[in-house]
């Protein structure tokens, strides 16, 4: 990797960026729970169900920049790429295939099957790469999004290299460059791709929606962003945004979002809010400001965020269905099993974290760099704990 830039000493950590992953797991949580308990399968004139849709979806994007925006800043001095991808490892395969093993027997113990062409793709963790609907969403569905994250990972090495070549005055021209990509790619996508057949009910193929939705290639966009947010902050570039400018462009892109073209809605609407939303954490934790999100009960929410989100749906899916097999409970009933359904996911994943994903994080995943300066050395290893790994 390139020569190390001179880090923030006083920002060492993130904490308000940590608490914001949880911010956006438990969205993913809700959306999905709509789907798994309310949804009747009705896609037109359904507005609840495409605010759910939308939700779940900028929260997958949010992490996909709120990962490049951390590996960026906690990157480490004389690091190597072989060293970054076994940290990168020891830090999500683990909790991958306990979840995938689990979804396989749950899935057998409900009389589901599958096939060697869809579980060995999610096994790899390349299932993403197939613009295949039941090969990209199998077994345990949501680790799609960990094909796309094992891409870049192995990009970053690389990636870091390049972003820090770029003069610091370019920075945000690149960004804003990047952020433009994001919010052209539909109608790239548009342009290059049928529109039939029509995927499920959706007003785009499935080969458009892969294309912009689950491509780790088009994805990678979203987390170079935030790698070169990241660098600038690093270069010690002036941060004024605030939750006060990030909360109210979430507040204009969500309702805008519903309203435009679908391919649209998946990231290009919110992919500028969202990076204001990180900027605006990371700033306040420069700063040293107070705010909710870094309080300690949202770091350790923020902590177990990534068992959550592996989890979530299994529990959705088949918790639920000791409750109400039939779906015909009423509303009282499923809004109260939501509550129910969350606190087992949560305590499952802290389950998850305590016993499997910081451990084997601590024993594989804790090669220390070569010595290059004690205040780097010492501010890059706090930077690359728990509290800020995507």
């Amino acid at each position: 990797m390139a020569q190390v830039l001179p880090p923030l000493p006083s920002a060492a950590r993130l904490p308000s960026l940590t608490g914001l992953r949880f911010v956006a797991a438990f969205a993913v949580f809700a959306s999905h729970a709509y789907f798994a308990l309310w949804f009747d399968g009705t896609w037109e004139n359904n507005t609840p169900a495409t605010v759910a849709l939308i939700t779940a979806r900028s929260g997958v994007g949010f992490f996909f920049l709120l990962s490049g925006f951390v590996l960026a800043w906690s990157a480490r001095p004389g690091d190597t790429a072989p060293a970054f991808w076994r940290r990168r490892a020891a830090k999500i395969y683990p909790t991958h295939l306990v979840t995938w093993f689990a979804a396989l027997v749950l899935i057998n113990w409900t009389g589901g099957q599958v096939a060697a062409r869809q579980a060995l793709p999610n096994l790899a963790l390349i299932q993403a790469w197939w613009p295949v609907f039941d090969v990209y969403d199998s077994v345990n569905g949501v680790s799609w999004s960990l094909s796309c994250e094992a891409f870049f990972y192995l990009c970053f090495p690389l990636l870091i290299h390049l972003v820090r070549r770029i003069p610091a005055r370019q920075l945000w021209l690149w960004a804003a460059g990047t952020a433009a990509a994001v919010i052209l790619l539909p109608l790239a996508t548009t342009a290059a791709f049928a529109s039939e057949p029509r995927f499920f009910a959706f007003p785009v193929s499935l080969h458009q929606y892969w294309f912009v939705y689950t491509f780790p290639l088009t994805r990678l966009l979203e987390f170079v962003l935030g790698m070169l947010l990241a660098r600038a902050v690093l270069e010690g570039v002036r941060v004024a945004v605030r939750f006060r400018h990030a909360l109210p462009a979430l507040a204009l892109g969500y309702p805008l979002a519903v309203q435009v073209p679908f391919l649209y809605a998946i990231s290009a609407v919110l992919v500028v809010p969202m990076a204001l939303l990180v900027l605006a954490g990371a700033g306040a934790d420069i700063r040293g400001s107070r705010s909710w999100v870094r309080t300690r009960p949202m770091v350790w929410l923020g902590d177990v965020s990534f068992a959550f989100y592996m989890v979530h749906m299994l529990v959705l899916q088949y918790g639920y269905r000791l409750i109400d097999e039939n779906h015909d409970a009423s509303q009282t009933v499923r809004a109260g099993s939501v509550v129910l359904l969350f606190a087992a996911a949560l305590l499952t994943a802290w389950a998850t974290y305590a016993l499997i994903e910081r451990p084997v994080t601590r024993r594989l995943g804790s090669g220390r760099p070569p010595r290059s300066g004690g205040t780097q050395r010492t501010t890059a290893r706090r930077a690359d704990g728990d509290r800020v790994a995507p």
